[in-house]
C-alpha cells in the first residue's frame, strides 16, 4: 500500500471538501470551510519543494482561470480527515495529489476541477456499478465518487468566504487531494490510477483531459 504523502500543516490549516458527481451537468461548486489542528512539522512546505508532472491549463465559462499539476497517487484506508468509513476487508481507497493555481489576476473560486479514474478491474462490491467511463479517457478506467480536500496551502493566504463561496488569491497554489469514496482492491497501485478534468465546465468538448501523474 503507497503510504499517504507526508504534507507539513499551518495551525488553522483552511480545508475544503467538494463531493463528486457523476452527471453530465457541473454542479454548484458553493463549499464550506472548515479548519484542522493539525501541528506544524518541520515549517509550512512550498510549492518548489513538490515534485510535479505537466501542468494542464483550465478556463471556465465565467472567465476563472486555472493551472493543474499532479504530485503522486496512492492508496489508503483513510486518504482524508473527512474520511468517515474505512474500507471492508480487502480493499482501500484511492487517491491522487495535485496542485491547483489560481493563474488569473483577481481571486477565483476554489474549485476542484479533476477527478480520480482507477481501472474498472480493480473496483468491488457495489463500486462497480458506481464507476462511470468517460469520454477521452482509457476504456478500462472509469471515476468513482469521491472528494477532494485542500491539504496545504503552501504558504499562500487562506481561501476568504464571500456569499458562502471560498476563493483562492490571484497567483495562489494550494495542494489538494481527491480520494474515492467508494473501495478499490487493496491490490491497486499508483500505476492504476489517473488524473482526468471531465466536467463540462472546464471542457466544453465533453472529453476527459488527462493531468499526468509524475
Amino acid at each position: 500500500m503507497t503510504g499517504v504523502l507526508g504534507v507539513c500543516a499551518v495551525a488553522g490549516l483552511i480545508m475544503m471538501v467538494r463531493s463528486h458527481h457523476n452527471g453530465s451537468e457541473p454542479i454548484p461548486r458553493s463549499v464550506a470551510a472548515r479548519t484542522s489542528a493539525t501541528a506544524a512539522k518541520g515549517g509550512v512546505r512550498r510549492l518548489s519543494q513538490l515534485k510535479t508532472g505537466t501542468k494542464l491549463d483550465v478556463t471556465t465559462p465565467d472567465g476563472y482561470s486555472y493551472s493543474l499539476a499532479a504530485v503522486k497517487a496512492g492508496t489508503d484506508d483513510r486518504p482524508l480527515a473527512s474520511t468517515k468509513t474505512p474500507p471492508p476487508e480487502g480493499a482501500t481507497l484511492g487517491y491522487v495529489d495535485y496542485v491547483i493555481t489560481n493563474t488569473g489576476t483577481a481571486p477565483a473560486l476554489l474549485d476542484f476541477p479533476a477527478d480520480l479514474f482507477v481501472k474498472r478491474s480493480l473496483t468491488v462490491g457495489t463500486a462497480k456499478t458506481r464507476c462511470m467511463p468517460q469520454p477521452g479517457a482509457p476504456s478500462d478506467m472509469c471515476t468513482l465518487p469521491d472528494h477532494t480536500d485542500v491539504v496545504n496551502t503552501l504558504g499562500f493566504a487562506a481561501p476568504h468566504t464571500e456569499d458562502e463561496d471560498q476563493y483562492i488569491p490571484a497567483g495562489a497554489s494550494y495542494l489538494v487531494r481527491v480520494a474515492t469514496d467508494l473501495p478499490v482492491s487493496d491490490s491497486t497501485d499508483a500505476r492504476d490510477l489517473g488524473l482526468y478534468v471531465w466536467n463540462p465546465r472546464f471542457t466544453p468538448d465533453r472529453r476527459a483531459i488527462q493531468v499526468p501523474i509524475p
